[in-house]
């Protein structure tokens, strides 16, 4: 074997000789395990440190995602019920009159029929169901104006509040000039006329109840009976009181009629709710000696 001038082979820096070849170094490669380990605890490193993924996101940062005001817009944007204030007034207009619609049919109408009959009092049924159904509408136009006015005032603010794990552990944001302008300007032209439209629709909303309300008052105060009822629970009153004695079906224009129609008679008994129909009068009961009429 040739030797350097020092007795050994050149470095392995140096060209080789044939009689001093390169010495074998064994190379070791990762294992799969450890590829895998090693790209799951780049990723996790990755979420802990929440990198940005808009432009002004590292400003930010401190705040938890679902926690920053321009998120929380988009939240609102997204849900199925507060989306219905980016709606157009007309769209808007459909989906609080089907709110009311379906409100009625399930909650107010049926409320109002124990009370009102809707063939002989319609009027009086339907205010009444209306006036129940428009405290419903008032509530869930009420709950989509409260998320959206937490929004704007935290878009509008210059310093906001947070939670990074829970309400133990509550801290105050800060925002930079550039957070502050963006937000400031999605609270202006974006949650400002949501804002602007429902409170019109809670104002047209609380006159809509209280019209009803005033008329149904007016209505039951003026047609109680003398015990103070109204509706369904009020005795019966006489449709017209004629010389011949009261008349209470709406076919009937004179009592004379019932003695040769059995049909008449019976519609008339049975609007006078099957008793005679001098024991409704209190006038014509004591002329007539109504100590066989039955309490009414």
């Amino acid at each position: 074997m040739m030797l350097s001038h020092r007795g050994v082979c050149p470095a392995i820096g140096h060209a080789a000789s044939a009689r001093c070849p390169v010495p074998h170094v064994p190379v070791r490669f990762p294992s799969r395990s450890v590829v895998i380990a090693n790209a799951e605890a780049s990723e996790s490193r990755r979420k802990k440190k929440e990198i940005p993924e808009e432009p002004l996101d590292f400003l930010e940062v401190a705040v938890p995602r679902d926690q920053r005001p321009a998120n929380e817009l988009q939240q609102l944007k997204d849900g199925m019920l507060y989306s219905w204030g980016t709606l157009p007034i007309n769209d808007f207009s459909v989906r609080v009159f089907a709110t009311y619609a379906i409100g009625f049919a399930i909650l107010g109408g049926p409320i109002s029929y124990q009370t009102f009959s809707p063939t002989d009092q319609p009027i009086e049924w339907f205010l009444a169901g209306t006036t129940g159904t428009m405290l419903v509408v008032a509530l869930v136009v009420t709950r989509i104006f409260l998320g959206w006015s937490y929004v704007s005032e935290r878009l509008l603010s210059a310093a906001i509040p947070y939670e990074e794990t829970g309400w133990y552990d509550g801290e105050t944001f800060v925002k930079p000039p550039e957070i502050l302008t963006r937000d400031r300007l999605l609270g202006m032209y974006e949650a400002k006329p949501v804002l602007r439209k429902l409170k019109g629709t809670l104002v047209g909303t609380g006159v809509t109840l209280a019209v009803s309300a005033i008329l149904l008052t007016g209505l039951v105060k003026s047609g109680a009976d003398e015990d103070g009822f109204y509706g369904r629970g009020a005795s019966i009153r006489p449709r017209m009181v004629t010389n011949s004695g009261p008349i209470f079906s709406r076919e009937v224009t004179d009592l004379s009629q019932l003695r040769t129609d059995d049909a008449l008679a019976a519609k008339e008994a049975a609007a006078a709710g099957g008793i005679p129909g001098y024991c409704r009068d209190r006038l014509l009961k004591a002329y007539a000696g109504g100590q066989y009429c039955p309490p009414v």
